[in-house]
């Protein structure tokens, strides 16, 4: 029996957007997809009509389910404040077409990987066997930077309780899930819980995972004096971009600081460096037009710098780790899950003073100790591949789980009642 059940294993996954243009949750989503068909599992894949060009074009083998948009939908992902309501609507539409594949696959495993809120209701499958995530969520400012808390984030810590105090009798999926994969440690089992979830649902998981191919590559090492340090990712307010430009005029060596990457807060940042006379430290690279060059571009610096006041996760921080660069970030949310005071440097966001004076001594200090830097590269490297931040790890554990499902669920179908 069990060999049969691991020959036909058969996940369905569901997902809003399947992309490498989106990025984020869509290009997780792929990456998910990719690798669970590389490790010889046979799947189905459940996502929005939007990418449906993409995906026959660059994945013409892929077996899969839309679902098809709508007024409604294109009037939600107009309006920013309501996008939680049309991953809603995507679900419910999700669902039903998930209960289809299932008539013709009924023994499959059913995957939501996104979105990962641990408030968003998930629809009830019944009879299904259903894994959720990796969810990860109820991430909030510092409490010393709560005034600079954007209203959205704001009104949803305020409301965060009361919508899981609903989410406990309403809508049902999440609390009759097999497995629940929890990646953002105690603040999301404690969102959870308040909506009814039960602590033997949850499996502990990495967010994300970090493409193989950059562990083909050698290891970043360091010696002598290197002050060059950087940022890479889309440019929000919440990543802290500000506060390393701030910490440059604190440095006591000539730090330079390269911001790679494009978004909203970019004019802002141009004005703070022009304001602050740094435009010969900071350097804005908004684009990198030879994707595969990245990684090879980063070796250069010394250490990735990254002190986000709201990071849920941080794949950015698993890419720098697994390629021996050192990071420098607040001992806050996601980062604080992944980096340790062997790899890296933590500080504590206790004010935006000791934040800043803190990042300029930091980068001084790998700046200048090769030797320090060298030694973080090395534990950095080795947390990153025993922690299974590569997607083969991070993947072959969820087999390991939908197996675990699988037999659970056939052996409940051949018990025989007292």
């Amino acid at each position: 029996m069990n060999a049969a059940l691991v020959e036909e294993l058969r996940i369905v996954l569901v997902s809003p957007n399947v992309s490498e243009q989106m990025g984020g949750e869509a290009i997780k989503a792929l990456h998910i997809y990719l690798e669970l068909k590389r490790q010889g599992i046979q799947l189905h894949q459940v996502t929005h009509e939007r990418v449906r060009d993409e995906l026959a074009r660059n994945f013409p083998e892929m077996e899969v389910s839309l679902v098809k948009d709508s007024k409604l939908q294109r009037l939600l992902n107009r309006i920013g404040p309501l996008a939680p309501f049309l991953n809603l609507v995507f679900l419910w539409h999700a669902t039903r077409l998930v209960k289809r594949v299932l008539q013709e696959h009924p023994n499959s495993v059913v995957h939501f990987t996104s979105p990962v809120s641990p408030v968003l209701p998930y629809f009830r499958l019944p009879g299904a066997k259903v894994v959720i995530g990796p969810l990860n969520g109820n991430i909030h400012y510092p409490p010393s930077f709560r005034s600079q808390e954007p209203a959205s984030y704001r009104l949803r810590r305020w409301l965060h309780p009361f919508l899981q105090s609903i989410n406990r009798y309403v809508i049902l999926g999440k609390q009759n899930a097999d497995a629940l994969l929890v990646a953002g440690g105690e603040r999301t089992y404690q969102s959870l819980r308040m909506c009814g979830c039960r602590d033997e649902q949850f499996v502990d998981s990495i967010d994300s995972g970090v493409l193989d191919r950059l562990n083909a590559a050698p290891r970043t090492t360091h010696s002598g004096v290197n002050l060059r340090f950087f940022q890479n990712g889309r440019l929000v307010e919440h990543k802290g971009t500000d506060l390393v430009i701030k910490a440059l005029k604190k440095t006591r060596n000539r730090i330079e600081f390269d911001v790679i990457g494009r978004g909203p807060e970019l004019p802002k940042l141009k004005a703070l460096t022009a304001k602050l006379a740094l435009e010969d430290r900071v350097h804005f690279i908004e684009w990198i037009p030879d994707h595969s060059k990245v990684a090879e571009l980063l070796r250069q610096y010394r250490a990735f710098v990254f002190p986000s006041l709201a990071e849920a996760n941080g794949i950015v921080v698993q890419e720098a780790m697994i390629m021996g660069l050192p990071v420098i970030a607040l001992n806050w949310g996601g980062p604080a899950l992944l980096v340790t005071h062997e790899t890296g440097v933590l500080i504590e966001p206790v004010s935006e003073e000791h934040v800043v004076g803190e990042l300029a001594k930091a980068m001084d200090l790998l700046g200048e100790s090769g030797d320090l830097a060298e030694r973080m590269s090395i534990a950095g490297h080795r947390r990153a591949l025993e922690g299974g931040y590569l997607w083969s790890g991070v993947i072959g554990k969820w087999i390991d789980v939908y197996r675990k499902i699988g037999k659970a669920h056939v052996n409940e179908s051949h018990s025989v009642p007292i």
